[in-house]
């Protein structure tokens, strides 16, 4: 209780102190660069005091020069912070809409250009997905759930195709990414914050180059493939 306390204020103060700066800089010279590099900071900092350490296998498989589509099995809270991080990327997203209604963050989210998704509204989910699948051809890497949502058991769940959609659109490759352990930080339904060695493997890229929509769903069947290669069997006892 008292850990997760202390790192929910540490974000708070950061965020209203630095987002107001980063925000103006941005703005003015139409670069997010800030605003990755205090969130990078933001995230070094917060990691530490929740205890959280990284055992990253297969970052030597990503291409400097290229931009991809990073597809993640999604365990907890803490997924995207830790992937944005241990990927040494300036990685945007596509959220949930309901994340851009947080003040503060969600002006940064869509300086940056984070992609929120309305789950309820099909026609404005495919608006993102294009959305997307431009942001991707212009050269910005992306990071998405397939899932959807957290898995409340620890178990890889039904895939949702819109981001496969959007890698075939844009040609990119599809980077799978297999987390483990970070489910262990903040349990279901938890408010307390414990330490956790989270397992982060990078599999090889699956090319989308010349891909149609016919071939989604092998898509769909290779990415889930690699990611359940490396994933663990859940800790039933949470």
């Amino acid at each position: 209780m008292v850990r997760a306390t202390i790192v929910y204020l540490f974000v708070a103060i950061y965020v209203a102190f630095a987002a107001p700066v980063a925000l103006t800089w941005s703005a003015i010279t139409r670069r997010p660069g800030l605003i990755y590099l205090l969130a990078r900071m933001c995230v070094a900092v917060a990691g530490r005091l929740c205890g959280i350490r990284l055992d990253v296998q297969g970052r030597e498989r990503i291409s400097p020069d290229q931009t991809y589509l990073f597809l993640s099995n999604h365990q907890g809270n803490f997924d995207g912070p830790i992937l944005y991080y241990a990927s040494g990327r300036d990685l945007r997203a596509l959220v949930k809409q309901e994340m851009m209604r947080l003040p503060i963050l969600s002006l940064a989210l869509r300086q940056v250009g984070f992609i929120p998704i309305d789950r309820a509204d099909p026609v404005r989910a495919r608006a993102s997905i294009d959305r997307g699948a431009q942001h991707l051809r212009e050269g910005l890497s992306y990071l998405a759930f397939p899932e959807g949502t957290r898995s409340r058991d620890g178990k890889l769940g039904p895939f949702k195709k819109g981001v496969f959609f959007m890698a075939i659109k844009a040609g990119v490759p599809i980077v799978p990414v297999t987390l483990n352990n970070s489910r262990l930080i903040q349990p279901p339904h938890s408010y307390g914050i414990r330490p956790a060695t989270v397992q982060l493997v990078f599999h090889d890229p699956i090319p989308t180059a010349g891909l149609s929509v016919a071939d989604r769903d092998e898509l769909v069947h290779k990415t889930r493939l690699a990611i359940s290669s490396a994933l663990r069997e859940p800790d039933v006892s949470l």
